[in-house]
């Protein structure tokens, strides 16, 4: 496959660049990639290290580029409280040579909270995009048991939307696919660019199955994403303007993918 040809799926959707400063994340979700590679594909961090947060100073201090196009922060782990002053620095430095950002989080009410208090003057070059993938507390606490609740999540996005910053909404991985219209109803109303709706990929190869809830918490997510699943979903949000299909729904529903890193659409 030429370079021309790759797939652009992922974060390189959203962005041209990411940048990290932290290795490990509290939230210590279920599913994610960064876990997965750090703990078992590479074996670089123990799993009972890895909410134990590292902070590589090279990459908090490194001056940043400017880029032709959007920079995603952060990707591998998450604004979390007790690291809020380094993340707004890194933020910063992203800021200060011209570059519009992508923030993404599962979002701390008081971390957004500063972010918005900080950048009030860059509102023109950051995206917030919160992750929120199923309106169920206890669905969230499965899969992300480290990160906030719901209510938290939406009071985040409702405080941003409210300060007259750019939000949007990563339903990807999507938790609860019987209910995704539902959230979609209750997140919509305080969102001014998308909501982004995707499977979980990887399930069975990402993650471990130890009990019978792990069983059922899989089970529920892949009833939750066949193929006639997503295209009941498509057929339900197909005409809110709002909604965008990441590369896992367009190539059940067949529609056009990116063709270009960064397109964000």
């Amino acid at each position: 496959m030429s370079k021309k040809e790759q797939r652009v799926s992922g974060t390189r959707e959203w962005a041209v660049a990411n940048v990290n400063f932290i290795t490990g994340c509290e939230h210590n979700c279920r599913y994610c990639y960064a876990r997965y590679n750090a703990c078992d594909r590479f074996k670089r961090v123990a799993h009972e290290d890895w909410t134990k947060k590292n902070i590589r100073i090279k990459d908090l201090t490194k001056k940043q580029k400017k880029v032709n196009g959007t920079v995603m922060f952060p990707t591998t782990h998450d604004i979390c409280p007790d690291v809020i002053d380094e993340c707004m620095q890194v933020i910063q430095n992203i800021l200060d040579v011209g570059n519009d950002i992508l923030i993404v989080s599962k979002p701390h009410l008081e971390c957004i909270e500063k972010i918005c208090d900080r950048f009030g003057e860059f509102k023109d070059k950051i995206l917030f995009r919160f992750t929120i993938g199923s309106l169920s507390d206890a669905i969230l606490s499965y899969w992300e048991p480290g990160a906030p609740h719901f209510r938290e999540r939406v009071h985040s996005l409702r405080h941003a939307f409210n300060e007259g910053f750019k939000t949007s909404v990563s339903c990807e991985p999507m938790l609860d696919g019987q209910h995704v219209v539902d959230l979609f109803k209750i997140l919509e109303p305080y969102v001014t660019d998308s909501i982004w709706i995707g499977k979980m990929n990887n399930i069975r190869s990402r993650v471990k199955i130890e009990t019978d809830e792990d069983k059922l918490a899989i089970q529920r997510v892949e009833e939750g994403q066949t193929d006639e699943r997503v295209r009941k979903i498509y057929s339900d949000l197909k005409d809110e303007p709002k909604v965008k299909w990441k590369e896992s729904f367009k190539e059940i529903l067949g529609l056009e993918l990116a063709t270009e890193i960064g397109e964000d659409k």
